[in-house]
């Protein structure tokens, strides 16, 4: 018999806006992995909230190990033995691992500290986990590697006597990788009785790892996956299609390529390859190296050891000069809306900000705002006029993203994992931007350590490994890939 830790039964929760849960039920047993998959972001903090405090909770009731914790009639604000491991670290920067996981374990109270001995009870901890990784207990909470500080947190979480821990969509963290071995660990640890909630965007990320999984939609479940039922075709009727015939624009005929010839950077080696306009071109990397390495480049921050870039139309190729890129080359880093805005200004001098290529402060004449307002209007509305971006939903503000490249008009344009942090809403509203971008004839290169649904929109995938081009993948080859990595 499957012991119980966690329960959730008929859960409604709201604000002074909207209500959060909705009806919600779930419950976790000891052993297992459950994922969770939010077709939307209705109501997932809450469920965090709750999970890890006894917060106020308009109906229904919650137990931890059968023992009732929070209901409607009382909420005592009360932690729970949950441990929640997400893309903000839980460490403390300038504490070593030693001080992270031992020194701030509630209840310690040792005056003499001796590092030898925590030392070796964090080797054992390791040992015992069986996972392949090297971490130097003195090392400070901002040296270790994102791969690393995952490992620490969950270590600190047994340490801590927790029982159950939540995974909230660290994948965009970790590379290919280190994702791999990751989720090794975490099917360990269940092993042992630890109980996990794996939350993830995507079925083909939390399928694999999942023992069940519950679809999450408005605040709801609304559908349970049993081990038997993990399968793509089963979730299909719940998904929205990212499939899309391209019919406007036909690679094999498309004008002008952009070429990229001998490009050796920090991480490349010798790299070339070319991307023909209104095309997408995926540059995968496991390592997640190329990313930043590629980002830092063209914004300035590095410089590039060896290459050049040319820009072909009707078989003359013109070199693009570095003092250019800023116009002839668009970024958009990963997270944009967290990355990429500036929100002490205006939707509309953020819109702007490409015109005069400045990074903080933009001069633009009040008519020429106000004509570019009443240009794009039809496709942005209201947002447009907005001077709080606070104020906007995601959609607003990647609209703003990438209707931006749209006015600076780049031949190409990096964009570095399109998909992080994003529902199954947002993810396809995402591809429907870049598809514009892609009728305008600009270049698309997207720069990815996961796969995720960069395939509904590449005309070509370039697998690298070690800084080298492998392999070339055309779409009608795209099923082999996963064979190849």
């Amino acid at each position: 018999m499957r012991n119980e830790i966690i329960r959730l039964e008929n859960v409604i929760t709201s604000d002074v806006t909207k209500t959060n849960l909705n009806n919600f039920n779930l419950h976790l047993f000891a052993g297992e992995i459950l994922g969770l998959i939010a077709v939307d972001e209705h109501g997932k903090e809450k469920l965090l909230e709750i999970l890890y405090q006894n917060s106020s909770i308009r109906f229904g009731r919650i137990y931890f190990k059968e023992m009732l914790v929070n209901s409607y009639k009382y909420s005592d604000n009360t932690f729970n033995k949950v441990y929640i491991l997400s893309q903000k670290s839980k460490l403390i920067d300038h504490l070593n691992v030693l001080d992270n996981v031992f020194v701030l374990k509630r209840g310690f109270r040792k005056y003499i500290i001796n590092s030898k001995v925590l030392a070796q009870q964090f080797y054992r901890l390791l040992e015992k986990s069986e996972i392949d990784i090297e971490i130097n207990p003195y090392d400070f909470g901002d040296q270790l590697t994102e791969y690393q500080r995952c490992v620490v947190e969950i270590i600190k979480a047994v340490v801590q006597g927790i029982k159950v821990i939540v995974i909230d969509n660290i994948s965009s963290e970790l590379s290919e990788k280190d994702l791999k071995a990751f989720k090794l660990f975490l099917k360990r640890l269940v092993l042992n009785g630890y109980g996990i909630i794996y939350i993830g965007n995507h079925h083909e990320e939390v399928f694999p790892i999942s023992d069940r999984v519950a679809l999450m939609k408005s605040g709801s479940i609304i559908k349970v996956f049993e081990k038997d039922e993990l399968f793509e075709q089963n979730i299909l009727p719940y998904t929205i299609s990212m499939d899309k015939p391209e019919t406007f624009l036909n690679r094999s005929c498309a004008e002008g390529k952009i070429l990229f010839r001998g490009i050796t950077t920090e991480y490349l080696k010798d790299f070339t390859f070319e991307v023909q306009r209104g095309t997408c071109v995926v540059l995968y990397d496991r390592s997640n190296k190329v990313q930043q390495d590629v980002i830092s480049c063209l914004i300035g921050e590095n410089r590039m050891n060896s290459g050049e870039i040319y820009s072909e139309t009707e078989g003359v190729q013109k070199k693009i000069e570095k003092k250019s890129w800023k116009y002839q080359i668009g970024v958009i880093d990963e997270n944009p809306i967290k990355n990429n805005m500036y929100y002490n200004l205006s939707f509309i001098d953020n819109f702007c900000t490409f015109l005069d290529n400045r990074k903080k402060t933009v001069y633009i004449s009040g008519k020429l705002k106000a004509s570019i307002q009443k240009e794009y209007y039809k496709e942005l509305g209201k947002a447009l006029y907005e001077t709080d971006l606070n104020k906007l939903d995601k959609t607003d503000l990647y609209n703003l993203v990438y209707y931006r490249i749209l006015l600076q008009n780049p031949k190409v344009v990096f964009i570095a994992q399109p998909f992080t942090d994003a529902d199954m809403y947002l993810r396809f509203h995402i591809i429907e931007l870049i598809r514009m971008l892609k009728q305008k004839e600009i270049a698309v290169i997207i720069l990815a350590f996961t796969i995720s649904d960069n395939l509904h929109i590449a005309d070509k995938f370039i697998l690298i490994e070690e800084g080298y081009k492998k392999k070339e993948f055309l779409p009608e080859e795209f099923s082999d890939i996963q064979l190849d990595i």
